[in-house]
């Protein structure tokens, strides 16, 4: 059972997601929630990973924020009406930085069960 409400994007382009080390794009954020995230990509993730991403977002300033994060992969599987492959990941461990990320989004937010 899901323990936090996801929040859903019209433009999967608003977070980038990217590997820490080599900043290299993997995907795009589909919906986030304050234990993880579902990330789109063109490829499949490995399930049971911990890879450490780094989200990049412009905030209503237009300012650049990045938030870097462990996180585990739950599932991935491809999409066939979007074609895109779809990932479930939690985070390995807590970050007070992509809770604060989530907390500020969800005023201005749709929110989905």
């Amino acid at each position: 059972m899901r323990q936090h409400t996801r929040i859903t994007f019209r433009s999967i382009f608003r977070i980038k997601v990217s590997d820490c080390q080599t900043d290299q794009l993997i995907g795009y954020v589909g919906d986030v929630s304050e234990s993880g995230l579902r990330l789109l990509s063109d490829a499949p993730q490995d399930v049971d990973s911990c890879m450490n991403l780094r989200l990049r977002m412009r905030d209503r300033d237009g300012e650049l924020r990045k938030v870097d994060i462990l996180a585990l992969c739950l599932w991935s599987q491809e999409n066939a009406r979007t074609g895109y492959f779809e990932s479930g990941f939690r985070l390995a461990q807590d970050s007070e930085a992509f809770a604060h990320l989530v907390g500020n989004m969800r005023p201005m937010r749709r929110v989905q069960s």
